[in-house]
């Protein structure tokens, strides 16, 4: 292949492998990374403990989740100012995660955002 066919070439590769990148990028933003039941509150580190099961409902263990500073959490559809605490245990929480986690046991994270819904009738 020539050096100007091959200047043409990956250009056209680039940009198709960046689109696609993109585009799964844009549908992860859109599906929480973690969801379930929220089962424990941790004060001193201010995190809630989820057990985590994904869409088909299978368990995938559970995971400390704390609030980034600049964090969004809903609590019941409304925009909330305070800080996670024990009165959302029990409740159903979605979570995306902004970063890293921590291969701890349970594994530990930061959400950038977090919606939490009503309580769970027992």
């Amino acid at each position: 292949m020539s050096v100007v066919r091959r200047l043409f070439v990956f250009p056209f590769i680039l940009l198709l492998t960046l689109g696609c990148a993109g585009e799964s990028l844009e549908k992860r933003e859109d599906k929480p990374h973690a969801r379930g039941i929220i089962t424990d509150f941790e004060e001193e580190k201010g995190q809630v403990l989820i057990d985590n099961t994904e869409d088909n409902g299978v368990e995938s263990g559970p995971i400390w989740i704390s609030l980034n500073t600049d964090a969004e959490l809903i609590i019941e559809g409304e925009t909330a100012t305070a800080a996670l605490d024990e009165t959302l245990v029990g409740r159903s929480a979605e979570v995306w995660i902004g970063g890293y986690i921590a291969q701890s046991s349970p594994p530990q994270t930061n959400a950038v955002k977090m919606v939490i819904h009503e309580l769970k009738a027992n």
